[in-house]
């Protein structure tokens, strides 16, 4: 719209505004010269303070004090008017009251400056604005109407003494921009007519775009050189890294070496170090430290046999380290185990075939968990904790067939399978009615087993240490040598010849009393029955000269036993004794 068209709508505007004002002022005096018109209450404006100044009715018709507004002194009020101005009486004229508005800027020479009306709300309660030049703009203000929506006029009869210029008419300065061109919009809209805004142009961005562009092309060929740079660096390591690992696995497995024979002589008591620097000095290995290393990881670091070998570059580390090992011996051999064997007797027994090792038969006798009702016994009973070995009295002597490559378990779980076999359900339903477990059985088996002479004593045996059970509190000792040369032997791998009683050991039973804390041997089938079959006598002692046992009732005729077995004449003396005497040979 051009601009022309704008200000003569504006002028038409103020023109209208300013005639109907006018008609308002003449109103407003004609009623005041009538001093019998009814003053009409002026209701207070919301959210401000009053000062009280005359009588007014309230609400409710009853007289009351006229409120009256409040401004600084001194202060300029929304219309522009000092503060002291507001504070009108009943006697001032409304000449006196009307302010001095400015000249308008459109080139008017008004005597009052036309006041415009605010833009309508965009409520339900906004006041239709009429028409420039309509009749409705010139029909006067209704007595005690509202001009604006929510904002109550005063009463014609106090508009002398309490006349303001009503608030609700906030003076444009329509030299605001932003003001000018808010009012122009709207007319400019509803004359059918859009505004529209050109969008500035962002050169500058383009620029820093350009700018941005450049230095990531920089930074992308500075990148792409440092990731060639990179990588080139990681596959020459790769490299360097994947032939030595070749390397040294071909050295370790022998996957592609030479096959030549090179001999070699390994020294006595050679340790790895030796065999490695050995290997190394004749070009079979090419790592000596890779060597010792595998060694140590596979834990087979001593035991190699002295000689004379012949070996290759195209062996392992295994096959080299097993060429100076002693050989297993292929097939099947046949053991027999004699009856009485300790333990101990019975692994060296075993590893001097080549099956196992000691400490390989060591750790399964007290550790694996063998599956035999009588050793789940033994367990819920208790282990005495002096016992030696925890398999004692249980490894059943016999004549076995074992596998040469056999383990430690295989060999120990038959020689247990076997005492399965031989002690019976009946064995254990006896030993319980004599009040015994079956461990204590097969510990009395064991001392029979060592003490008699011949199978055929080992019934009157048995029966001195039962009947020496049966009157502990007059004999609690079973003082028998048996049980001390055990410990002994155990100890220092020889079997002594002579025994003394004073030797510090739980399996001593001369100082010690009841049975042992273990068997000493492993008993045959004859010694068990024995045990659970001793013969009805009264001995209570013992002694043999190597072959034949002498048995008697009393200490003292056990004394003689004795000297006579010192001095060789025992013989002589049994064939002289009486018949009636308590000897038996």
């Amino acid at each position: 719209m051009p601009r022309s068209t704008a200000d003569s709508l504006r002028e038409q505007i103020n023109r209208a505004n300013e005639q109907s004002l006018r008609r308002k002022r003449t109103e407003t005096s004609d009623r005041n010269r009538t001093p019998e018109a009814p003053v009409r209450p002026t209701p207070a404006p919301q959210n401000r303070q009053t000062t009280v100044q005359g009588q007014s009715p309230s609400r409710n018709g009853q007289t009351g004090q006229t409120p009256l507004r409040q401004t600084p002194a001194g202060g300029q009020n929304r219309n522009g008017q000092n503060g002291a101005a507001q504070n009108i009486s009943r006697q001032n004229s409304p000449s006196q009251q009307n302010p001095v508005r400015p000249a308008p800027r459109n080139g008017q020479n008004s005597a009052v400056q036309p006041v415009q009306k605010p833009q309508p709300a965009a409520d339900s309660t906004a006041v239709r604005k009429p028409a420039v030049g309509s009749t409705e703009q010139q029909k006067p203000m209704p007595q005690g109407g509202q001009a604006f929506p929510g904002r109550q006029m005063p009463d014609p009869g106090t508009a002398a003494q309490s006349y303001a210029p009503p608030r609700n008419f906030p003076k444009r300065d329509l030299t605001d921009d932003r003001t000018r061109l808010t009012d122009i919009s709207a007319i400019q809209r509803t004359a059918g007519h859009t505004v529209t805004k050109e969008k500035p142009k962002q050169k500058l961005q383009i620029q820093r775009t350009e700018v941005v562009y450049e230095d990531e092309g920089g930074n992308t060929v500075v990148s792409i050189v440092k990731a060639v740079i990179y990588m080139i660096f990681v596959v020459v390591i790769s490299v360097f890294l994947a032939i030595g690992i070749i390397s040294v696995g071909n050295d370790v497995f022998a996957f592609v070496k030479n096959d030549v024979s090179i001999d070699i002589t390994i020294p006595e008591y050679a340790s790895l170090d030796d065999i490695t620097e050995i290997l190394y000095q004749n070009e079979v290995i090419a790592y000596p430290t890779v060597f010792k290393i595998y060694a140590q990881l596979k834990k087979d670091v001593d035991n190699f046999l002295a000689g004379d070998y012949v070996v290759s570059p195209n062996m392992s580390y295994d096959d080299l380290r097993d060429s100076f090992k002693p050989q297993p011996k292929l097939g099947i051999s046949e053991i027999t185990i004699p009856e009485g064997y300790t333990t101990d007797e019975i692994i060296d027994l075993m590893v001097s075939y080549g099956i196992g090792t000691r400490e390989g038969y060591e750790e399964a006798i007290a550790n694996y968990d063998f599956d035999y009702w009588f050793l789940k016994e033994l367990e819920d009973n208790g282990v005495d904790a002096d016992r030696i070995y925890r398999l004692d009295g249980y490894l059943f002597p016999d004549t076995y067939q074992f596998y040469n490559s056999s383990s430690e378990v295989t060999v120990l779980n038959k020689l247990l399978k076997r005492f399965g076999q031989i002690f019976k359900e009946e064995y254990k339903i006896q030993a319980q009615s004599m009040g015994y477990t079956v461990d204590e059985i097969v510990n009395l088996a064991a001392m029979i087993e060592k003490e008699a002479g011949t199978p055929s004593e080992f019934f009157k045996v048995s029966s001195v240490f039962h009947n020496r059970l049966r009157n502990w509190k007059s004999r609690p000792m079973l003082e028998s040598d048996a049980t001390i040369v055990y410990a002994i032997q155990h100890e220092t791998g020889e079997r002594p010849k002579l025994t003394g009683t004073d030797y510090a050991t739980p399996y001593n039973t001369y100082t010690y009393p009841g049975l042992p804390p273990g068997p000493i041997a492993n008993p045959s089938a004859s010694a068990i029955l024995a045990a659970l079959s001793p013969a009805d006598t009264e001995y209570y002692y013992f002694v043999s000269d190597g072959n034949i046992s002498y048995f008697s009732e009393s200490k003292e005729q056990h004394q003689i036993f004795i000297e006579e077995i010192k001095k060789g004449t025992i013989r002589e003396y049994v064939v002289n004794m009486e018949p009636e005497s308590s000897i038996v040979q």
